[in-house]
Order: C-alpha cells, then structure tokens, then sequence
C-alpha cells in the first residue's frame, strides 16, 4: 500500500493533484490507509462496480496499452511513439493534449511543427462522445446489447455473478451507488453488497392462478356418479333459468343416452364417404 501511494505523490508532484481518481476494488485502494492519503491530497476516490471490469473500461485499455508496449525491445522508444503519434479519435497525440505541442522523434519533422499550440478542448470532446457513442452502437448492435430498466430502492431481485450458473441469491435494493448503473444490495444474513445492473435481475412476482372455466350446460346436469348395483337416478331438476337452454328446439333431437352410473353417452363420429 505505501509504495501505490509513494507511486501517485510521485505523479501528482509532476503534474499536480487530480480532482477525481478511479480505480478498482482492490485491497490497495480500500485500505483505510489509501482513504487517509485521499483525504490528506483532497480528491474525490470512486471505485468501479466489483466483478465488473467493463465499469472501469479507461483503465482496462490503458493496461492493454502498456502490455503491448512492453513487448517491444526498447521500451521508452516505443512510449515516446506511443506518445507522438495522433489518436484517430481525437485528432492529436497524447503530448499535444498533455503540454501543447509536438515532441521531437527521430521522425524529421519541420521547425513549425514543434511550435506550442493547443488543440480545441471543445473539439477535442465533441469528437470523442461521437467516437465512443458509435463504437458503443456497433457493439451492441454486434452483440445483441439492451439497455436494462433502472432499479429503485426496496425492489427485490436476484444477483448472479458472471462465474456463477443460475439466480439463486435474493437481495434488496438499499440504494444506487455513484457509479452509473451500480447498486447497493442488502440480502437476508444482513451484508450489504455493491453489485453492477448487469448482475441484477427483479425477482418475478407470484403468479395468478388462473380462473376456472365455467363448466357446460351437460357437466351442470350430470349427477354424481353411483356404483354400478344402483338404481337409474331420477331426472334432476332444472332450474328456470337453465330450461329453456335444454329445452329441444326440434322434434328429432335424439334423447341423450346414459350409462347405468349416470355419465352421458357421447354418441360414436363414424366417416360418412
């Protein structure tokens, strides 16, 4: 821990104190010891969502950016072009953005061009929301990416990390973190966890169970079944609403035909060729 804050005094020495730092949930930066030094240098620490790495996409790209840079042979050559080189989403080099002017390479280059100049910071952010607000459409569209409804508090859900296999573990919405789609959770033993939209999903409410149809007019006239040693059962009686319903409207309407419990014979559908 005191050699990641010797590490950013170094920094901050060189080009001065950050309002905002970010960076993961490792123990490093939760230590009480990092939250003493951030409140010592007076800036604001925000930690990505855990288990989500795509929340802290800035630094996830830096770190690949670095991994490739020292798989050259000359190191400090290949960051000195690293730095050199213009960004196709901005439009100028990491140098011009950080001091105002080109460096000097090994490149030749004209007098001119090495004169301080500083880029257009409102172009500067205008090209760079357009950039990452196509590359993020292309990838959802790639991807068969949704956007998932915000949560409110009191909300029950289920998380599920990405290692795990199915939504087993129930949880409360206490409140919304200060990162964009991050959530307090409380679940039943009483922790409190901080859990990213994507490993949060709402608990499906109990389902209704449905209304039983209304039975027939024949199932409404059918008795209850008797052994097979008792009597034929009497015709029941109707009542006033249901008689005209059975009465026959036609002389050749065939009697229904019962069995010796009582059940309606269904008459046999023969093919009439």
């Amino acid at each position: 821990i005191s050699q990641v804050v010797q590490k950013l005094k170094s920094t901050f020495a060189r080009f001065g104190i950050p309002d905002v730092v970010v960076s993961d949930n490792g123990p490093q930066f939760s230590s009480s010891e990092f939250q003493a030094f951030a409140r010592e240098m007076d800036f604001a620490h925000i930690t990505s969502s855990p288990h989500h790495p795509q929340g802290n996409g800035h630094v996830e790209r830096a770190v690949q950016t670095a991994k490739k840079i020292l798989r050259h042979d000359d190191p400090l050559m290949a960051l000195m072009c690293f730095r050199s080189t213009p960004c196709a989403t901005t439009g100028f080099s990491p140098a011009e953005l950080l001091i105002g002017r080109r460096i000097r390479t090994t490149l030749p280059t004209l007098e001119k061009n090495l004169q301080p100049k500083w880029p257009n910071k409102r172009e500067v952010k205008r090209r760079d929301a357009g950039q990452k607000a196509k590359q993020a459409f292309y990838f959802d569209r790639r991807h068969g990416a949704k956007p998932l409804p915000p949560l409110h508090p009191g909300d029950a859900v289920l998380t599920k990390l990405d290692q795990e296999k199915a939504w087993t573990t129930p949880a409360i919405i206490s409140k919304e973190s200060v990162t964009p789609r991050s959530y307090l959770v409380a679940t039943p033993q009483g922790a409190m966890l901080r859990r990213n939209r994507r490993h949060l999903r709402l608990e499906p409410s109990p389902r209704a169970m449905p209304q039983p149809l209304p039975t027939s007019t024949v199932d409404a006239e059918e008795p209850p079944p008797q052994c097979a040693g008792a009597s034929t059962p009497e015709t029941p009686h109707l009542a006033p609403s249901l008689a005209p319903t059975l009465a026959p409207t036609h002389a050749d309407v065939p009697t229904l035909l019962r069995t010796r419990c009582g059940r309606v014979r269904k008459p046999v559908s023969r093919l009439d060729l």
